[in-house]
């Protein structure tokens, strides 16, 4: 059984642009009021001292629809509150400048205009635009004074005189507003800037450390597998084609490799928790069996330090568990090599397990320096890591435990050992204890497969030697092609029981060759695998969409290679 549970993640994105409404609106809000009012006063004053009503009507209208704009940015965007303001404001100043005559002075409100125009319109083709329109409009209002086109109200000298500084006043608050929220806008968008070439400092300076940190971690297995091979290949009898390897040696690659794939593992862990795409899949798993081998194969790393783990598990320990085996492995594994890197040297690590209230409890000892109180916290944030140890890291195994812990209903928590010193890391999770299912004694025929033909297509040559030497030993003839093109052709000529091939490769795609596949009558029912070193979601999900009938992600595991061509092969 798979449950597979989406973790929805709110951004900081999404809460920056939430706020960035929230303050567009207050300001859209408060010039629409604080015009509103100001259309009404003048209204009523121009009214009192004209008694014209084409003033007093428009100028109420004015003030209504300046009113209208607060339901506007309510229940619309308030870009369109933004706008329709300036349109009212424009509209007014026109049809006021021309009635009123050069009494009106509307060159006094060009610079509440423009301020209007760069707090509105964000595109620099549309500010140039507008305004250019507005000065245009002014400059032909300029004009009708002088041509006479449009006769305006006849304002006896008493008039004119209270009109003037009425403009003046109402350009003066006007532009006084206008400049005022420019100005505020202008900081605030300065400030953002400034936080966020602090965040950017703060991220290309984690980024430096974790790069650093990594390629550390991942040189030391690396050094391993390098000393090692490298050994064999200068004292290999170049007369013979094969060489005897000791098992010790294997085990210590081997080992070594798990190290590596686990820094990688943990880099694009973190990624995909950034990007909100870490999900939770559950299935049935041998618990207790599973933990001690995974204690087993790193008392090998741990050997390399003169360090032993040393186990305690409770008899209380289920025999099956429900749980995201991948995710609880992740968690396990980190607290294990943190505690290997950290320890001292020929000291000791106690691993021990146990159920309390339907939880596991699981925590790692270590004899290391310890951690002080202040960096206890600390050490769960990504890109963090202790200096001065004997090793260092990249920084992300810790944070990635707890997100994970706390993602399956669980947390992690780090205390001090008084017994020896160094520190302990204790796992709480809530468990399902699950009898034997049916298939648990379910044994690996690779003899199911044998005789089988299937055709590997990648361009990578290590890859064709891996699938190689997987698919031999189940007793599968082995076909290898570079290119699709190439694939294409040896699929037709070998005619084979399955096609497992890259999704990226030059020229191209596994996708685009998969298409070509479909659409050829003779190959069309072959078993198409498609296999990438991407395992995120969305990849597995373009893979179903383009009709492929399995996905494997590298590094490709010998049981899911086999379990997959069972189920296309043997048993469609």
């Amino acid at each position: 059984m798979n449950i597979t549970n989406v973790i929805p993640r709110i951004t900081s994105q999404d809460a920056e642009a939430n706020e960035t409404t929230g303050r567009i609106i207050k300001i859209v809000n408060s010039l629409a009021l604080g015009a509103s009012l100001l259309a009404f006063v003048l209204g009523c004053l121009l009214y009192y001292m004209t008694g014209y009503k084409s003033i007093l009507y428009p100028a109420m209208l004015e003030s209504v629809l300046f009113l209208s704009i607060l339901l506007i940015t309510r229940h619309s965007r308030p870009e369109y509150g933004q706008q329709l303001m300036f349109f009212l404001h424009s509209v007014s100043i026109w049809y006021f400048g021309i009635v009123l005559g050069p009494a009106a002075q509307i060159y006094l409100f060009a610079p509440f205009l423009a301020f209007c125009v760069f707090l509105v319109f964000h595109r620099p083709l549309a500010q140039i635009i507008v305004l250019t329109s507005s000065a245009g409009m002014l400059l032909l209002i300029e004009m009708n004074y002088r041509q006479g086109l449009i006769t305006p109200l006849p304002l006896n000298k008493e008039t004119e005189a209270g009109l003037h500084w009425l403009v003046i006043a109402a350009a003066t608050f006007l532009n006084g507003t206008a400049l005022y929220y420019f100005t505020r806008e202008s900081r605030f968008q300065n400030k953002q800037l400034q936080l966020l070439v602090n965040q950017l400092d703060k991220a290309n300076h984690a980024m430096r450390i974790y790069v650093r940190e990594t390629t550390h971690e991942i040189r030391s297995p690396l050094n391993v597998v390098n000393s090692i091979l490298q050994n064999y290949i200068e004292t290999a009898d170049r007369g013979k084609r094969t060489v005897q390897v000791g098992i010790a040696h294997l085990e210590a690659v081997h080992f070594a490799c798990q190290d590596m794939q686990l820094v990688m593992s943990n880099a694009l862990g973190w990624s995909k928790i950034e990007a909100g795409k870490d999900e939770i899949s559950k299935s049935p798993f041998l618990f207790t069996d599973w933990i001690l081998q995974l204690c087993d194969t790193y008392e090998y790393l741990a050997k390399r330090r003169s360090v032993h783990i040393n186990i305690a598990f409770s008899d209380n320990l289920p025999e099956y568990i429900l749980a995201d085996k991948s995710k609880l492995r992740t968690i396990i594994v980190n607290l294990l090599s943190n505690a290997i890197k950290f320890t001292t040297f020929r000291s000791i690590i106690t691993v021990s397990a146990t159920m309390k209230n339907n939880q596991l409890v699981f925590s790692v000892t270590d004899q290391g320096a310890g951690i002080s109180a202040e960096k206890k916290e600390h050490i769960f944030d990504p890109y963090v890591s202790e200096l001065g140890q004997q090793t260092e890291s990249s920084g992300l195994g810790l944070p990635i435990a707890r997100h994970m812990a706390r993602m399956m209903g669980g947390d992690l928590f780090v205390s001090d050992n008084t017994d020896g010193g160094g520190s302990i890391f204790t796992l709480h999770m809530p468990v399902e204890a699950i009898p034997p299912p049916p298939t648990a004694n379910a044994i690996i025929d690779y003899s199911l497969l044998s005789g089988l033909k299937v055709l590997v297509v990648d361009d990578d040559h290590l890859n064709h030697l891996a699938f190689s030497l997987a698919l031999k030993r189940m007793g599968i003839e082995v076909i290898l092609a570079d290119s699709g093109p190439q694939g294409f052709t040896k699929a037709r000529l070998h005619e084979p029981d399955a096609i497992l091939m890259d999704m990226i490769m030059p020229h191209v795609s596994g996708i685009e060759m998969l298409a070509q596949f479909k659409a050829d009558r003779a190959l069309r029912q072959i078993p198409f695998i498609l296999v990438s070193g991407n395992c995120y979601s969305e990849v597995r999900e373009e893979v179903i969409a383009s009709g492929a009938d399995g996905f494997l992600s590298k590094p490709v595991n010998i049981e899911q290679l086999y379990n997959i061509l069972k189920e296309l092969v043997v048993m469609a």
